[in-house]
């Protein structure tokens, strides 16, 4: 009997750890300004909108130019799913690149990038307005650098604790009800 309660529990916990993917996985569903997209207007800040609610720890949120160094000011905010970041008056042309790294309201993690373009006109013509729509990211391709995890932990957070709570409590009383019966 105590044999059983050591596989009861050992499957348990496994069926414990793999529940995480059931855990729903963050994704970005849209951006701006848009991945690939050439803006003409000097964009203040960039918009990121997830499918979730994003948690308010863990978010980060870098804009770099073409030479690697930050425009983003640094002042991320997240307002349930969407994140943004204000840009500094730009001074170059080229790719920007959009870097993420987000956790949902549930701990599910999330990271990525994004390109933009910034061309020579968008020097010349700064706009609030440039950004201030996110565009669908359903009409681009899928960002292969994007990444959901979920982990053992955020599980536990989300709900699972009660699960090993209640295999705790089976394996304690399993083996209670085997030493009764070995008397």
């Amino acid at each position: 009997m105590l044999r059983r309660a050591g596989v009861i529990t050992s499957v348990s916990v496994l069926l414990l750890m793999l529940g995480a993917s059931s855990a729903h996985a963050l994704a970005l569903v849209a951006i701006a300004p848009s991945a690939g997209a050439v803006v003409t207007h000097s964009p203040t800040q960039v918009v990121l909108t997830f499918d979730g609610a994003l948690g308010e720890q863990g978010n980060s949120v870098t804009v770099t130019d073409s030479s690697g160094k930050r425009i983003d000011d640094g002042s991320l905010e997240v307002n349930g799913s969407k994140a943004l970041v204000g840009i500094t008056t730009l001074t170059s042309t080229g790719v920007m690149t959009v870097e993420y790294q987000v956790v949902g309201a549930d701990g599910v993690s999330l990271s990525g990038t994004s390109n933009f373009q910034v061309s020579a006109a968008a020097l010349a013509t700064p706009s609030a307005t440039a950004s201030a729509v996110p565009t669908p990211v359903d009409t681009l391709p899928p960002l292969e650098t994007s990444t959901a995890t979920n982990s053992f932990w955020s599980n536990l957070k989300s709900g699972g604790s009660g699960l090993l709570l209640g295999v705790l409590l089976l394996t304690v009383l399993l083996s209670r009800l085997a030493r009764r019966k070995r008397q």
